[in-house]
């Protein structure tokens, strides 16, 4: 799975100097890791735990790599209503 168009936007909205950068690494692990197919979710929870800052990027890709398990946990993706979250990810809210 590609990085999704709403993905890429925050992406670009988070990262504007490095938002290229941001999803070459994503694509990268991806390949590495899962095979191609990481989904949305995890490659999200890459995001959200980044908060804008790109090396914190390169520490949430290595802890996915790591266990990606604990890597949901971290951006609040591990319950039942993920899909719910991650709405409101997108949509810019906070996450609590």
């Amino acid at each position: 799975m590609p990085v999704s168009r709403r993905l890429a936007r925050k992406i670009e909205k988070d990262f504007p100097a490095d938002w290229e950068a941001v999803i070459s690494m994503l694509h990268e692990m991806e390949r590495e890791s899962f095979g191609g197919d990481a989904g949305e979710r995890l490659l999200a929870a890459v995001i959200l735990v980044s908060r804008g800052d790109i090396d914190r990027v390169v520490m949430a890709l290595e802890f996915m790599a790591e266990d990606w398990r604990d890597l949901l946990m971290d951006a609040g993706l591990e319950s039942e209503d993920w899909a719910s979250r991650l709405d409101e990810f997108f949509l810019g809210r906070e996450l609590t």
